[in-house]
């Protein structure tokens, strides 16, 4: 499974694969919607469209933000032996 998180002055946001084809956006511990890509989740965080008030109100304010998935840091997990 793939997670990605990406740290800002708000709060961590973490995308979380949760099955095939199925991701969580979170917020520290506020699930914040269910996509079927990584992609879409780290597109609404850049379009500032997360239903995060705290996070959307910054819209056209702040300079540094996840533009793509590729700028999130991807979490490697364990496997286990």
């Amino acid at each position: 499974m793939k997670n990605y998180i990406y740290n800002t002055d708000i709060g961590t946001f973490e995308i979380k694969q949760i099955e095939h084809l199925r991701y969580e956006l979170w917020i520290e511990e506020e699930l914040l919607g269910s996509y079927e890509s990584a992609e879409i989740a780290a597109e609404d965080v850049a379009t500032f469209n997360t239903d995060y008030m705290e996070w959307d109100e910054f819209e056209n304010e702040l300079e540094h933000y996840p533009r793509t998935l590729s700028e999130w840091t991807e979490v490697k997990e364990d496997a286990p032996y």
